[in-house]
C-alpha cells in the first residue's frame, strides 16, 4: 500500500488515526504498521453544504 500525502489512516485495533502531512523519498515503499498490522486509508468525511 502507497502512503498518499494529505490522507489520514486508522487502525481499527487500537483507533490510532495519522495523517501523512510530508512525503517520504519513496512513497511507494512507505508503509504504515501498528504492531504487524497494516494501517487502513480514511475517506474523506462529507461536510454540510454552507448554502
Amino acid at each position: 500500500m502507497a502512503v498518499a500525502l494529505g490522507k489520514r489512516y486508522r487502525d481499527e485495533l487500537t483507533n490510532i488515526e495519522v495523517l501523512c502531512i510530508k512525503p517520504g523519498e519513496k512513497p511507494a515503499d512507505v508503509n504504515l504498521n501498528v504492531d504487524g498490522r497494516g494501517m487502513e486509508e480514511l475517506q474523506p468525511k462529507v461536510l454540510p453544504s454552507a448554502d
